[in-house]
């Protein structure tokens, strides 16, 4: 035993559960310890916290106490074990007929998401390899609108490669020269791959909406999402959907009611709101609209720094002051009259009075609107939000149709049939609010999707053709390379292999034979031959599968970032919030410490504290 007690206190030993106990029972640090300090030694309802190291049998704590340390071969395990994890996790998430997630968060909310953004949003990863993971796919997502579930995939599979040559004896930094060469070469062969598709723009933007936003969708409901999407192609036209704010351009709006297939586009905006006064007139044809981005009212409040009072000293003072505020009102009801406008959008409040005369004026009105949708609606008419003073004719926008309507047991406004309206709204229905919440975050997390169209519509063939090429063409580089970073870029062409079985394996195919067929396929010259969702190898450039060089490189790029900066990795620190037992002992030692007892004899003036 005693020798077994010199093994467990030698310099730099981390003891595991067992050599703990003996510790306890056999060590004498503590013992010699608390003959000098007693408070030392914990109490009843305390617990000394595990430390990082001991040094010559004596706990010491090197970081914070109660963090963990993992170095070498253990850290290294972790890490890979960590980004296996976080592979497998999003792989059910890749492909056409990818799976959905059923997510619970801390208050209780339910999620059904299949989209990854939102599920990494929702769900509260601990491990910091797995947070790394997921910070790229969210700013992939950000980014572009799409590639986040690639991103992370193929960053994970190109990590389980280079872990299996660490596991045969190669070293880190060939590793690394190794990636930044199959990175250089990965971005110069996916250049000569894509093709230049901006004189069919606007057909392979549909091509491409299909096959990045409807495939995150339930299969009953692409169809009428891919009408929605034509629509609104032709409503706000190509220019104004790849324009930079293209997320202004298109607002959506949910109710309950109904399906999915039920859902449609408005030319325009639609506003859950009522009109302001039962006398309004409830449908306006060719009408002028004035959006106002002030009140419709006698200020409360000059700004936030100034303000007034009235004192009234009788009540001719009361009458005069409300004599006043009417005729205040009155001058700009008028001026609003004056302009013909037929229906008036007040951003912020409107008295009472004000919308009494706009009543009896026959003007229809609405106001207390969130600022995103007077934008929307001064977009859609051709408006300029401006205050009641400095409202002139130019001002003004104009709308076919404006119309109060019973949106299954909702009331809304339409505003629609506008000349060339910048933005659209696409009103979705459905009785299950986790899959229509879903349908929503799908689309407004794709629109960045059509900004990217616009600044190039360069294209790479899709459905796993891309990546049976690039791992062939790099392949081929690799037998160049005389040194061992051979065997990096030909594990990296086996990542983009892998990338590809995963495909087939959602589709419910043979990986390995379907990764044949394509090697064959790609070794003869089809570079267009792809994994098909109905079986098989087919020509993606006849199933029409596109994907955006742009967002293929960006993902490239990202996932090599990642595997880079986790391979660089080499320790693993864990700080852990006290146990209870632990915190009691630790706020003790620090209050009863020489240092708090000198600190209190300088507070209170005296000799000695007992």
């Amino acid at each position: 035993m005693s020798a077994f007690a010199n093994e467990v206190r030698g310099r730099d030993f981390v003891p595991t559960f067992p050599h703990r106990l003996v510790l306890e029972k056999i060590d004498r640090g503590y013992a010699k310890l608390a003959k000098i300090d007693q408070r030392m030694l914990p109490l009843a309802h305390e617990s000394v916290p595990e430390p990082t190291i001991y040094i010559d049998g004596k706990p010491v704590s090197v970081f914070s106490i109660g963090s963990d340390m993992k170095l070498g071969e253990d850290a290294q395990a972790e890490k890979f074990s960590a980004v296996r994890w976080m592979t497998e996790f999003v792989s059910g998430l890749y492909g056409p007929v990818r799976m959905s997630k059923l997510v619970t968060d801390e208050h209780g909310l339910r999620y059904l998401a299949s989209d990854l953004r939102t599920v990494l949003k929702k769900v509260g990863l601990a491990h910091p390899i797995a947070q790394l993971m997921a910070g790229a796919g969210l700013t992939m997502s950000k980014t572009v609108g799409d590639g986040a579930v690639y991103t992370i995939l193929l960053g994970g599979k190109i990590l389980e490669r280079c872990w299996e040559l660490l596991l045969k004896g190669l070293k880190t930094p060939i590793l690394l020269e190794g990636l930044l060469d199959a990175l250089r070469v990965s971005l110069e062969m996916t250049e000569k791959l894509s093709i230049d598709a901006s004189c069919q723009r606007e057909s392979m933007l549909k091509l491409i909406m299909e096959a990045t936003v409807l495939n995150r969708l339930p299969e009953h409901v692409r169809h009428r999402l891919a009408s929605i999407i034509q629509r609104v192609v032709e409503v706000v036209g190509i220019e104004g959907l790849t324009s930079a704010d293209v997320d202004k351009a298109i607002d959506v709006k949910s109710v309950e009611r109904g399906t999915l297939i039920d859902s449609f586009v408005l030319d325009g905006v639609a506003v859950f709101k009522e009109m302001a006064h039962p006398g309004m007139p409830k449908r306006l044809e060719a009408t002028r609209v004035a959006v106002l981005k002030d009140e419709l009212r006698v200020r409360e409040k000059i700004g936030r720094q100034l303000n007034y009072s009235v004192e009234l000293g009788d009540d001719v003072g009361l009458r005069n002051l409300l004599d006043s505020k009417n005729e205040y009102i009155a001058n700009m009801v008028k001026k609003i009259v004056g302009l013909k406008v037929g229906f008036v959008v007040v951003e912020k409040g409107a008295d009472p009075i004000a919308i009494e005369q706009l009543a009896s004026a026959g003007i229809a009105a609405i106001y207390g609107l969130p600022h995103p949708e007077v934008e929307l609606i001064a977009r859609a008419v051709g408006a300029l939000p401006v205050s009641v003073k400095l409202l002139e004719e130019p001002d003004l926008g104009w709308a076919g149709i404006v119309e109060e309507v019973d949106l299954d047991g909702k009331r809304a406004v339409f505003i629609h049939k506008c000349n060339r309206p910048k933005s659209v709204t696409i009103v979705l229905k459905g009785v299950t609010s986790l899959l229509q919440s879903d349908v929503e975050r799908v689309i407004k997390h794709s629109l960045p999707i059509f900004s990217l169209i616009g600044s190039g519509c360069k294209v790479v063939y899709g459905g796993g053709a891309f990546e049976v090429e690039l791992s062939l063409r790099l392949r081929e580089y690799a037998e160049s390379i005389p040194d061992r970073r051979q065997l990096v870029v030909k594990a990296v062409a086996d990542a983009f292999e892998d990338v590809v079985s995963t495909l087939s394996t959602n589709l419910g195919q043979d990986s390995i034979e379907v990764l044949s067929i394509l090697r064959s396929e790609h070794a003869s010259g089809k570079v267009d031959a792809c994994v098909s969702s109905r079986g098989g190898v087919a020509s993606a450039k006849e199933l029409g599968l596109y994907e955006l060089t742009a967002v293929k490189q960006q993902a490239i790029k990202t996932a090599f970032e990642l595997a880079y900066t986790v391979l660089r990795i080499d320790g693993i620190i864990t700080g852990r919030k006290l146990s209870e037992p632990e915190y009691y002992y630790v706020k003790r030692i620090r209050g009863t410490s020489p240092e708090r007892l000198r600190e209190l004899k300088k507070e209170y003036g005296l000799e000695t504290v007992e």
